[in-house]
């Protein structure tokens, strides 16, 4: 077994052949040395640049390693990995594919703030993405960018989001209830063969002015009398809503509203004030 010092050494001279063992070596010096090598070629650099044990300063000097400045592989190698600065990862990005990005941005080992970059792209990009881009997009992003998605529209990229494993009833459900929710997106989340079979997503349909009454009457008649008397009392409901709620908890012979205490106020005159309560 060769030294650290003996491999450092030989990391710098090693010929072609020889450099691949130095390259999967595990010390960072040694790492650093093969950088310097002049056989050092684009399949080597790709793979260090893979290593998640690579020290950071290795990785950025690849980055900017003037040998590879146009080799694709090595860019999305540095990206992905969570070892890359982040000021490097940054500045790199912007060279990727869209398809590329929303790779890296499904990777949760990936840090936040870069995931956060990608979705700051993805704004920027989706508005002028053809319908045939977006729509295989949808199978490929991770559940904040289907949201960008779905509210740019289109009805072959909406169902190809909410088809997308990425989706969870808890996201489906914030997203019925986000303002700024399209008429489009809510038509078709309250016709999907699965989503609509929720509970708690039809109770938010029903709250939600965009969803079509045939579905809100079929939604209506299988919710529970107590979350009916409370979508009755909510503000927020629409009040065509209202009336077929109304209508149903009529049916069922319930009260419409919740029975309120009864209130006794005392007379200040202390002759209107019952014997019992003055002598108590």
């Amino acid at each position: 077994m060769l030294s650290v010092e003996e491999r450092m050494r030989f990391a710098l001279t090693a010929g072609p052949e020889e450099l691949w063992q130095f390259v999967r070596d595990a010390h960072p010096a040694v790492i650093a040395n093969v950088l310097l090598n002049r056989h050092l070629n684009e399949e080597m650099a790709a793979f260090i640049a893979k290593k998640k044990t690579a020290p950071p300063e290795v990785l950025g000097f690849l980055s900017q390693d003037v040998r590879f400045k146009d080799n694709y592989k090595l860019k999305f190698s540095l990206c992905k990995n969570p070892a890359t600065p982040q000021r490097v990862t940054f500045s790199l990005l912007k060279f990727l594919r869209i398809f590329d990005l929303a790779e890296i941005a499904r990777d949760q080992h990936v840090p936040i703030a870069v995931r956060q970059k990608i979705e700051h792209l993805f704004a920027e990009r989706i508005p002028s993405m053809p319908l045939g881009v977006r729509t295989a997009l949808a199978r490929r992003c991770h559940s904040s960018i289907l949201v960008m998605l779905m509210e740019a529209g289109g009805e072959g990229v909406i169902r190809a989001c909410l088809d997308s494993p990425a989706l969870t009833e808890a996201f489906i459900y914030r997203i019925i209830n986000r303002p700024s929710t399209g008429g489009e997106v809510i038509r078709l989340i309250a016709g999907h063969a699965k989503w609509s079979l929720g509970y708690n997503i039809r109770f938010g349909l029903i709250r939600n002015f965009h969803t079509p009454m045939p579905a809100v009457l079929k939604f209506v008649g299988g919710m529970k009398t107590a979350d009916l008397r409370d979508l009755y009392t909510d503000p927020k409901l629409p009040s065509a809503t209202r009336h077929f709620i109304f209508s149903e908890l009529c049916e069922r012979g319930e009260p419409i509203e919740k029975r309120e205490d009864e209130v006794y106020e005392l007379s200040e005159d202390e002759d209107d004030v019952p014997p019992y309560i003055r002598e108590g």
